[in-house]
């Protein structure tokens, strides 16, 4: 059992370690990183909500996580977004989509009912926005 235990620490450890090098490199790859929040709290706004505040840790984290998605076409959630935040942050929920740009903002989390946010998006090579919000109370 304990070999197990090894094993998945091993393999969680490998995963956020190629995340954030592979992050690191995948900046070059994409055309285009924008913090995004602003554009959240106008959606949210226009339904009646108030807006989010900000906070620049989980900001990182979503930059990180959408230039990630832009270099790989991961339309999806990462096996572990999370592990894009900076060493100590947390969050409590994650959101992601890649749409057009015509669609403008539609992660997920976006009219939840979350106090701070960090929200950012990339233009990946097919013409998407791969968009990541993290959130928390």
């Amino acid at each position: 059992m304990a070999n197990h235990a090894q094993w998945v620490r091993r393999r969680f450890i490998l995963c956020v370690a190629a995340l954030f090098i592979l992050t690191g490199t995948c900046a070059a790859q994409v055309s285009q990183s924008v913090d995004a929040l602003d554009e959240v709290n106008a959606a949210r706004v226009a339904r009646g909500l108030r807006p989010f505040l900000r906070d620049d840790n989980l900001t990182a984290g979503a930059l990180n996580v959408a230039q990630f998605g832009a270099a790989r076409l991961c339309a999806g959630h990462t096996s572990n977004d999370f592990s894009g935040l900076p060493p100590g942050v947390t969050a409590s929920a994650s959101g992601c989509a890649a749409w057009p740009a015509s669609m403008g903002w539609g992660s997920c989390c976006t009219f939840e009912n979350h106090r701070y946010a960090g929200a950012a998006w990339c233009m990946g090579r097919d013409g998407k926005r791969y968009m990541h919000l993290f959130v928390r109370t």
